[in-house]
């Protein structure tokens, strides 16, 4: 970020002529989020995720365990129904200029946060403002850094931030930022906003979304030095009562003002506290919902052998998997050899037996995949991949070699989990029957893993693409922009067009080109497709069923958590 914006005096200057300065010292939050309850409280649920937290105003926690656990206590102003469409939520209602530039998103009415604030436009600005990273900037130094998912938001409001390190793009400057920031997101009337895009996205309402990674705190939780341990206020239907004393267990209490109702008409939420714990073995996971120890637990696809065994147990355990909406791929590094050859990229793609490898990794759980995007992706073009066949492996191998002299040889990195580890291993086991060379790096931790591929020191890396955070799948592979998002420094100028040409149309049709040739080039090479597996105790009742706005029902989606609020249990 340019260090310009560090100043105070520029902050503070900016922030009053936005109109962006907040009173925050006139509204009083309770030191540990949420009042206490009684000991003697019933009803209580226990969740044992398999991923700690990232913290409530860290916007880039991934993981569906994680935000299992945020959007209990945060919402989003839209959600993803279990069919995979985007419904208004906190907002009422949204709509779009013909070019898809210009939204206007109307909020619901006496909505408030759990410290007693309003859901106004103001405030939206404010966590707008944070999801874009510049809130340290515009408010003295106060409220949430910027993490990846600012990228996206700079991006879409137009700002070159210089977020990546490899980016030719010139950082704007604070005055620069300031203009764009205040045409980017205006207040209309109280619960009114209007965002303009710099580019058309059709899809926009995804972002507002977007995984977990846009939702909306009161101004004094954005604010606070604590935000992300103890405050977090919210306008979920539990509060924060303890988080960091014990990085394994947050304990959150009922909202007694929540805005949803039940089907029926009652008082939401059910449970009187929700406790989730983090519990990293997926057996050890699998036995404490079995035995009642733990109400409900989440797994990933890979758990796959303990989510058969649950399975069986029909009399104890109800096994819930929702739609297979998050695909793995590899993405490769085309800056250097071997990857830039596009013969190499076509020997790794049709080396991989993507059932095999799905049918190793999730023990069914999962789909072969074919296409670098889910089936649930707005943009997604059937079987546009390169197929399994070793035979063209070999072929594209021998072709790598003419073009280069040199043999095809592959070095996949993999971090620190036992997962990544098997399935690189299992890659490298397939390139190898085909003839093509392949050993594993050293493990490092996932972040450093992250970092590596930013600085070019690796050939490829493997993470999902799913339909929320990469609604508009030009964010990956659109060029003239200091996004970069894949963590290489790809370039393509002939796609870049083709995105951009179909943004202006903003039809799947428009986009279908684009999508097709990423996966002709092999730029990403996909795997299999997941979806998030929940499975609760049969003492428990009411998973999934309050309804959402619309009337749609959300039991649970791969990276949006599952809904709680109509949740109980019974006794004995």
């Amino acid at each position: 970020m340019n260090k310009k914006l560090g100043s105070s005096r520029i902050g503070k200057r900016l922030a009053v002529a936005l109109g962006v300065a907040l009173a925050a010292s006139t509204v009083a939050v309770p030191s540990s989020g949420a009042a206490k309850i009684s000991a003697a409280a019933k009803n209580d649920l226990t969740i044992m995720i398999n991923e700690p937290d990232a913290g409530w105003c860290n916007q880039d926690s991934p993981g569906v365990d994680q935000v299992a656990a945020k959007n209990a206590v945060l919402e989003t102003l839209t959600i993803q129904n279990d069919k995979g469409k985007i419904v208004p939520y906190l907002a009422e209602a949204y709509s779009s200029s013909p070019d898809f530039k210009q939204w206007t998103v109307k909020l619901r009415q006496g909505i408030k946060f759990h410290d007693g604030e309003e859901l106004t436009s103001k405030t939206v600005q404010m966590n707008m403002l944070a999801n874009l990273g510049l809130m340290p900037a515009f408010m003295g130094g106060k409220g949430p850094k910027a993490s990846l998912p600012a990228i996206a938001w700079m991006d879409m409001a137009g700002i070159n931030g210089a977020l990546n390190p490899r980016t030719k793009v010139p950082a704007d400057s604070a005055a620069v930022i300031a203009g764009k920031w205040a045409n980017f997101l205006k207040i209309i009337d109280t619960y009114t906003v209007q965002f303009n895009l710099a580019t058309p996205r059709p899809n926009f309402p995804y972002n507002l979304w977007s995984v977990g990674r846009t939702t909306v705190m009161s101004t004094n939780s954005l604010l606070s030095p604590s935000c992300g341990t103890t405050v977090a206020a919210g306008t979920g239907p539990f509060m924060v009562q303890s988080k960091g004393t014990d990085p394994n267990t947050t304990v959150l209490v009922a909202n007694p003002n929540y805005w949803r109702k039940a089907k029926d008409g009652s008082s939401l939420p059910k449970a009187s506290t929700v406790t989730f714990k983090t519990v990293g073995d997926a057996a050890q996971r699998a036995n404490a919902v079995r035995t009642g120890q733990a109400d409900i637990a989440t797994f990933g696809a890979t758990a796959g052998t303990q989510i058969n065994e649950l399975k069986k147990l029909t009399k104890k355990v109800t096994v819930y998997q929702g739609p297979r909406e998050i695909s793995w791929n590899f993405h490769l590094n085309t800056t250097q050899l071997p990857f830039a050859k596009k013969s190499a990229r076509l020997a790794f793609a049709s080396a991989i037996d993507t059932k095999a490898f799905a049918t190793l990794m999730t023990k069914g759980n999962a789909d072969p995949s074919y296409a670098i995007a889910p089936p649930m992706h707005p943009f997604y073009v059937k079987d546009a991949s390169p197929k399994y066949d070793p035979v063209k492996a070999r072929e594209y191998a021998a072709q790598y070699k003419t073009e280069t002299g040199k043999d095809l040889a592959v070095v996949l990195p993999v971090n620190t989990t036992t997962e990544s580890t098997k399935a690189n291993q299992a890659i490298c086991n397939m390139l190898g029957a085909a003839g093509i060379a392949c050993s594993l790096m050293p493990p490092v931790t996932s972040t450093q893993l992250i970092l590596r591929g930013f600085a070019l020191q690796q050939q490829a890396s493997w993470f999902n693409v799913n339909s929320g955070y990469y609604a508009d799948f030009g964010l990956l592979f659109v060029t003239n922009t200091n996004l970069e998002l894949s963590g290489f420094g790809f370039t393509d100028p002939t796609l870049t067009k083709c995105f951009e040409d179909a943004r202006a149309i903003a039809t799947k049709e428009a986009f279908a080109p684009c999508a097709t040739k990423v996966a002709q080039e092999a730029y990403q090479v996909p795997t299999y497709n997941e979806g998030g597996t929940l499975v609760w105790n049969n003492k428990v009742t009411g998973i999934g069923a309050t309804p959402l706005p619309g009337g749609a029902f959300r039991p649970i989606i791969s990276g949006s958590g599952f809904d709680i609020a109509s949740a109980t249990k019974t006794k004995g």
